[in-house]
């Protein structure tokens, strides 16, 4: 019996440019990483995605929303880190098994992204592969994401 290699994991902040209606996450988010991410994934060999909004904790990009104007701010990550276990967890769809991860974001993003993966291993014993994170400017988060996508 041949064993799958656990599909890659891509934690994705939010953006602050969104559609003007309702729509699934991944399509309502406009801002430059999810040009990135929509550039570069191969359908074929597309990761899993959890979201990471500001206002809604963790989304799957399915998930219909509407925009709406909230910062992740120290307060605010700080509010979804003591809810980690409740509300802000249980609806991502996390997947059984985690290959290579990427956390996207700025620094209060990956902060809670990092918290949520301690948690997943703890309470689940989900545990991923190997965690990178981007870093830097904007162009070079982009560069990196492009560069996970493409060695998917």
């Amino acid at each position: 019996m041949t064993r799958t290699a656990p599909k890659p994991l891509v934690l994705l902040a939010c953006s602050s440019l969104k559609l003007d209606r309702p729509a699934p996450a991944m399509e309502l988010y406009r801002g430059v990483m999810f040009q990135t991410y929509r550039a570069n994934v191969k359908p074929a060999a597309a990761p899993n995605v959890v979201i990471l909004s500001a206002l809604h904790g963790f989304i799957t990009p399915d998930t219909i929303i509407g925009p709406y104007d909230q910062r992740m701010s120290p307060e605010r990550a700080d509010e979804l880190l003591a809810t980690l276990a409740t509300h802000y967890m249980l609806p991502a769809g996390w997947p059984a098994s985690i290959g290579p991860v990427l956390l996207a974001g700025g620094a209060q993003y990956r902060r809670v992204m990092r918290a949520a993966l301690r948690w997943l291993a703890d309470c689940t014993g989900i545990e991923p592969a190997n965690i990178t994170e981007t870093s830097g400017g904007i162009g070079e988060q982009r560069a990196q994401l492009g560069r996970f996508l493409r060695a998917i």
